[in-house]
């Protein structure tokens, strides 16, 4: 149960997070726990497409090539593919979206439920340790991969951006994220390390540019 709960609240301390982000209108909470359940629930689904693909005849293990194969066609497309389809399913076309930030909010609830089944599943086979790192690294990236697929759905909402960037950006951050985090090499993890400042940096410039576009679309609903 130790290990659980380690694994439990860093998902947990971000999705408090996010939902504080937009103290004006915030999102009902019925709804955010639901899609934190729905994005828990693709856990199972997402790793029996993975491991189906991964024994297909035409999979290449090792080297660079396996590695790329599975960073972008096996983990970041099956695992934003099935998040993004909960959001555009569930949230997208429905009467939940009024400002931007609510996209964010949403999709981060199904990337956190996501992100926490998966990390109970490593800690709780391989201990204290795992907990630390990925409390740091895999945790915070599932978020951010929800920060950038929130905002590209509410640009394809509100901006009339198209709808397919939703599914295919967060997939390819994915995809470079796990690229350099299943290589066991120091200089790939100084990459990722650099990369997940990348991530925190972009997170923050796309929370700023939805507070914003929140604060301008709240001004006209209220004159």
């Amino acid at each position: 149960m130790f290990y659980v709960a380690l694994a439990i609240i860093p998902g947990l301390l971000l999705l408090v997070f996010i939902y504080t982000r937009d103290q004006l209108h915030p999102e009902p909470k019925r709804q955010v726990f639901r899609l934190f359940i729905l994005g828990a629930a693709i856990v199972l689904p997402a790793g029996v497409i993975e491991r189906l693909m991964m024994n297909s005849r035409g999979f290449t293990e090792g080297g660079i090539e396996g590695r790329l194969i599975t960073a972008f066609f096996v983990a970041g497309m099956i695992e934003e593919f099935l998040k993004a389809s909960i959001f555009d399913r569930g949230v997208y076309q429905s009467h939940l979206l009024r400002r931007p930030v609510d996209c964010i909010v949403y999709a981060a609830a199904i990337g956190l439920g996501f992100a926490t089944v998966e990390n109970v599943m490593y800690v709780t086979s391989s201990g204290l340790m795992t907990a630390i790192v990925r409390s740091v690294t895999a945790v915070p990236a599932h978020f951010m991969f929800a920060i950038i697929m929130g905002y590209w759905f509410s640009k394809a909402k509100f901006q009339g951006s198209p709808k397919v960037l939703a599914y295919i950006i967060p997939a390819c951050v994915h995809g470079i994220y796990d690229t350099f985090a299943l290589s066991s090499t120091i200089v790939a993890d100084l990459v990722l390390v650099f990369f997940l400042l990348f991530l925190v940096e972009t997170s923050a410039r796309i929370m700023k540019r939805v507070r914003t576009a929140t604060n301008r679309a709240t001004g006209r609903y209220a004159t």
